[in-house]
C-alpha cells in the first residue's frame, strides 16, 4: 500500500511540475508574440510615414522599400503608396507581373521560368479597386514569397527575380500594364 502511495505522490509532483511549465511557456509566448506586434505595427507606421514622405513631392505613386534578400518558402511584403493628385475622387488598380530573373553570375535565367507560374505562386495583392479621394494617400501591400519552383517542375535557382508593377486610374484604357 505505501508503495501505491509514493507512485501517486510522485506522479502528482511530475504533473504539476508539467501544469506550471506549460502555463509558463504560454505566459513566455503571448509576450513573445505581443512585443512582436508591436515591433510590426512600429515598422508599419514608419514605412507609412516614409511613403507619405516619398509622395509629397508630388509623387502619384511610390514605393519605399524596394528589394529585400529572401530564401525559398520565405516572403516580405513591399508597400506601394498612391496619392491622389487627379482634382477628382477616384479609383486606381494595380498590377504587379513577373519581369525577368538572373542567376549568381548575371545571366538571365530563361530555362523552365514560367512567368504565370510566378505571377500566381508569389504575388500576392489586391488589384483594387482601390477608392481615393482627391489629395488623400492609400497605402498598399503587395506580398512576394519565393516559391520552391519556377516552373512546373523546375526547382527555384538562387539568384535575383525583378517585377514590374503598374498602378493605373481606372476607367482608363490601359494597353499594356
Amino acid at each position: 500500500m505505501k508503495r501505491g502511495f509514493q507512485v501517486s505522490i510522485g506522479f502528482m509532483v511530475i504533473l504539476i511540475l508539467t501544469i506550471i511549465i506549460f502555463v509558463g511557456s504560454i505566459y513566455f509566448l503571448k509576450g513573445f508574440y505581443t512585443a512582436t506586434e508591436e515591433f510590426r505595427d512600429q515598422i508599419d507606421r514608419e514605412t507609412e510615414a516614409q511613403l507619405r514622405a516619398l509622395v509629397r513631392d508630388g509623387s502619384i505613386v511610390a514605393i519605399p522599400i524596394n528589394k529585400a534578400t529572401l530564401q525559398r518558402g520565405k516572403g516580405s511584403v513591399f508597400w506601394i503608396g498612391i496619392q491622389n493628385l487627379l482634382q477628382t475622387d477616384q479609383e486606381f488598380g494595380i498590377d504587379v507581373k513577373f519581369s525577368k530573373a538572373f542567376d549568381e553570375n548575371e545571366a538571365q535565367i530563361t530555362q523552365g521560368i514560367s512567368e504565370a507560374h510566378i505571377d500566381n505562386n508569389w504575388v500576392l495583392f489586391g488589384a483594387g479597386p482601390h477608392f481615393i479621394l482627391n489629395n488623400e494617400f492609400e497605402a498598399v501591400p503587395v506580398t512576394i514569397k519565393v516559391g520552391d519552383t519556377i516552373g512546373v517542375g523546375q526547382p527555384t535557382q538562387k539568384g535575383l527575380y525583378s517585377f514590374n508593377v503598374c498602378v493605373w486610374k481606372i476607367g482608363v484604357d490601359v494597353q499594356q500594364h
